[in-house]
């Protein structure tokens, strides 16, 4: 999320392929550097997920593919197909997953999450690491997710969300608006499992882990912009008090209004009902 490229005054143009591209949060339960907190981030929605080897994985938002570079090495999966909208991601990724001798298993594409024209039942899991808020709408990659899953198949997601009951205001519209999340994709907790199952999944589970992600961002990001520290300079310390009132996480809410962060899952059911 605020990796070295991503700041004006340190943006290097992604010259450098060798350090780290990371475009998330970060979980910071036992991290305590931005590098290992994104990993572990990677590692608890992998678990969630249940990839193993042998797996088809859909990546979608897939980023400059540091997660899949994770995911090969952590789960063993068969394959992974990433996809994202955005060309420079994609591209540089490719550079990424060739420089590794890994472009037999990690295929990445330029896409839409939303409209993806892969086959139905193509792909064990399904994944949206920090993304789908992005999607127009999330609505419509869930039933795009559940159509490219085979049954039995999982999705998985960790995503940015408002707190439940949260209100919108007109300063979070407009830093919606400027941060490309369409105001069809706010909605809290309670209701995002309520549209999982309305789109034929089961099993779904989705649970807050925001004290383990907005605290420690909050310092790891003032640290950089206030301080002009390196990504592997930044250091952090987070205290149980400061865990349980969520402190920091101000930086999102004042601006967009997404003061919740869930990881979710659910399964498309092995005989699916057909309408």
């Amino acid at each position: 999320m605020i990796g070295d490229d991503v700041i004006d005054f340190m943006n290097e143009g992604y010259v450098d392929n060798s350090k780290p591209l990371w475009l998330n949060l970060g979980y910071w339960r036992t991290a305590r550097t931005y590098p290992d907190a994104c990993v572990a981030m990677v590692e608890l929605l992998g678990t969630r997920a249940g990839l193993s080897h042998g797996d088809r994985v859909l990546d979608v938002g897939v980023g400059f593919a540091e997660q899949d570079l994770v995911l090969l090495d952590r789960f063993a999966v068969s394959h992974i197909t990433g996809i994202d909208i955005t060309p420079v991601h994609v591209d540089k990724g490719r550079e990424r997953v060739a420089r590794r001798g890994l472009g037999d298993r990690i295929d990445l594409r330029v896409g839409s999450a939303t409209a993806t024209a892969f086959p139905d039942a193509s792909f064990d899991k399904v994944l949206a690491l920090e993304c789908a808020f992005h999607f127009d709408t999330r609505d419509e990659f869930i039933r795009e997710a559940f159509r490219v899953l085979k049954p039995g198949g999982t999705i998985a997601l960790t995503d940015m969300l408002p707190s439940p009951g949260q209100k919108s205001t007109v300063a979070t519209v407009f830093g919606r608006k400027y941060g490309h999340i369409p105001e069809a994709n706010f909605y809290d907790r309670r209701e995002y499992s309520r549209r999982l199952t309305a789109a034929g999944f089961g099993d779904v589970t989705v649970e807050s882990i925001r004290q383990d992600v907005y605290p420690a961002m909050a310092k790891y990001v003032r640290q950089r912009v206030d301080e002009n520290k390196t990504m592997t300079e930044v250091v952090v310390e987070v205290t149980e008090e400061e865990r349980a009132q969520c402190r920091g996480v101000s930086l999102w809410e004042k601006a967009t209004g997404l003061a919740d962060y869930v990881i979710a899952s659910a399964r498309k059911p092995v005989e699916v009902q057909q309408n």
